[in-house]
């Protein structure tokens, strides 16, 4: 535990949730994940304000209101939650933008852990449009739980995979990988794939780059380039392993301006949690 807690960042770690099911996995990794660490937790619910729109134009969250008392009931569980596992909860309930208030409570956290879709979400056909502004525009990394696994089957970071096209996105994604892998003793996977049916000197360049981060901190990195379309193949792989972490962008994304369609495309379909780095680029605004 000492020595988690002393290698891992994570010192304040926020949960955002409506109260959903789709949080609920996101939920108990969190718990577990600060459990390990020692990390501060906060749950955070985000009333609606333009679920309170009159007729008039006038806004008055009230908090009577079933919409509140759901903000309430959704932070209740992650306290209760917390309690069975020995981790202390802190709880914010805001009356404002969803996206727009996790995105700055995400200037006081090292890390966001949230489900994919929560009930602004369209089940498993898109990226929920609140975790995906988040994902976008968070200050610090944040990790999409989206598939419920049996809580005896949550594995933090036993085989981690760093999907990498060679771009400056990847950079710090590559070395917050590296620092978990390391300080959970996880296998290391780099993965490059190459858009042509030969692996291109790019993609074999992007994974050597991991490996030699790797000997530099001691570990040994399991280079695999692979031909085909990024999204499905990260996909396909993320069935052999625990954890994904990632950039925003590379060279399919278009930096700031939008979640990159490969680390989107990664969240939907990937069976295991994906955590996102971003690069360090301004934020647009919600």
């Amino acid at each position: 535990m000492e020595e988690l807690t002393s290698m891992i960042p994570y010192h304040k770690i926020l949960i955002p949730t409506d109260g959903s099911d789709n949080t609920k996995a996101a939920i108990a990794y969190a718990l577990k994940l600060a459990k390990l660490v020692g990390a501060e937790v906060t749950a955070i619910s985000v009333n609606d304000t333009s679920n309170y729109a009159t007729a008039s134009g006038t806004v008055g969250p009230d908090v009577t209101s079933s919409l509140y008392q759901l903000c309430e009931d959704a932070v209740r569980y992650v306290v209760e939650e917390g309690a069975r596992s020995g981790v202390t909860v802190h709880t914010n309930i805001i009356n404002g933008n969803p996206a727009r208030d996790i995105v700055e409570a995400s200037k006081a956290h090292d890390l966001v852990v949230m489900g994919s879709v929560g009930r602004t979400g369209v089940a498993h056909l898109i990226l929920g449009s609140v975790a995906q502004k988040v994902v976008r525009m968070a200050a610090c990394p944040v990790l999409v739980v989206r598939n419920a696994r049996p809580e005896s089957d949550l594995t933090i970071c036993r085989k981690l995979l760093i999907p990498t096209d060679g771009s400056e996105n990847t950079t710090i994604a590559i070395r917050h990988g590296l620092e978990l892998a390391k300080a959970f003793n996880a296998q290391v996977t780099a993965l490059s794939v190459s858009l042509a049916k030969d692996p291109d000197q790019i993609s074999n360049m992007a994974v050597e780059q991991v490996a030699e981060e790797g000997r530099k901190m001691g570990l040994k990195v399991i280079g695999s380039v692979v031909p085909g379309s990024p999204p499905e193949e990260i996909v396909k792989a993320s069935f052999d392993h625990d954890l994904i972490v990632m950039g925003t962008a590379g060279r399919t994304g278009l930096a700031h301006l939008r979640l990159g369609s490969v680390a989107e495309h990664t969240i939907r379909g990937s069976a295991c949690p994906v955590l996102v780095v971003r690069a360090s680029v301004d934020r647009p605004a919600i």
